[in-house]
């Protein structure tokens, strides 16, 4: 039952035409105009996620498949936008559909409410709380995770961030049934994607959203078939923390600074102190020497500063962001 509109055909289309992608959990959109039309038959899906570029890219994608998206779940403990009107609410009132915030998704009344909604499945695209097995058993046929490596490599919250940190050549996209571990269900469609040395966390995200809607009607008849999928080799898995707005002068060499600059943008940029106040760098390169107070000296180079801004960028839009690493 694909669900069709001319406002999901605008927003979405306003989405592929941005050149990055962001995970932060932010996005607004305009008022809906005119209503949503509901075309065949076909089982019953809930989305999981955020009001972020990352989910919405999913979101939009499931939206136009032959199931009957029923609902919305979301964590408001991520963000303050997640509260009030977001991307997520308005998309949920435009077609007709509940949206639960459900602070602790594994609580009796969470699991109450997301029962209600009779799921066959769920698909899950960026969400802050491990699912446990009761929760996981609600939906007849499970849940879709939507990851963005190719795991089991990079499990954990940030693997965009660390494989552009980490100078990786190449990340990937996981459809996988959800398990009450992290990323670590059986996987039921995957590719991988080049990582290009000018690639920011933005512009390969986007990349990666990209290969992931390809892939997403394949994952999601497999998870509907009850498909068992094709289980992790856990032993060759590779983990990486969250991660902050990390601290550029504490770069090991110039190769790793810049490279934190691109892993940082657009969700959490990196920082130096500039005239004793913290500076959030948007733009850098590499050259060979620094001139006097354009940039910041390694053995192997210099970073030179191209664009730098007083406050994070980042929900809490403060020079003094509490996500800043590396504070002395």
């Amino acid at each position: 039952m694909a669900i069709t509109s001319a406002f999901l055909d605008e927003v979405a289309q306003r989405l592929w035409q941005q050149s990055s992608l962001s995970f932060v959990p932010d996005r607004q959109l305009p008022p809906p105009q005119g209503t949503a039309a509901r075309t065949g038959d076909g089982p019953r899906v809930l989305f999981a996620g955020f009001p972020s570029d990352y989910s919405l890219a999913f979101l939009y994608a499931l939206l136009g498949l032959d199931v009957d998206v029923a609902g919305i779940i979301t964590s408001p403990g991520a963000h303050p936008a997640i509260l009030g009107d977001n991307a997520l609410s308005r998309v949920a009132d435009h077609v007709g559909i509940p949206l639960l915030r459900l602070w602790r998704v594994n609580d009796e009344h969470s699991r109450q409410d997301i029962a209600a909604l009779r799921p066959d499945a769920v698909v899950m695209a960026s969400f802050d709380q491990i699912i446990g097995a009761r929760s996981l058993a609600i939906p007849v046929h499970g849940w879709l995770n939507i990851h963005p490596s190719a795991l089991p490599e990079y499990r954990g919250p940030e693997p965009v961030y660390w494989a552009i940190a980490d100078g990786a050549t190449e990340s990937g996209i996981t459809l996988h049934r959800a398990v009450p571990r992290f990323d670590a269900g059986p996987v039921l469609a995957q590719r991988r994607v080049a990582i290009a040395a000018d690639d920011t966390s933005g512009t390969l995200t986007r990349r990666l959203c990209a290969t992931g809607v390809e892939l997403l009607d394949e994952a999601v008849r497999r998870l509907l078939a009850d498909d068992p999928g094709v289980a992790l080799d856990l032993d060759k898995a590779t983990y990486r923390p969250s991660v902050g707005h990390r601290r550029l002068d504490h770069a090991a060499s110039a190769a790793e600074a810049e490279r934190m600059v691109r892993a940082g943008l657009p969700n959490m940029p990196a920082w130096v102190i500039r005239d004793g106040r913290p500076a959030y760098v948007l733009a850098a390169h590499l050259v060979e020497r620094c001139d006097a107070g354009t940039g910041l000296q390694f053995e192997d180079g210099c970073l030179a500063l191209d664009e730098t801004v007083p406050a994070c960028g980042c929900h809490h839009n403060d020079p003094e962001c509490p996500h800043r690493e590396g504070i002395d």
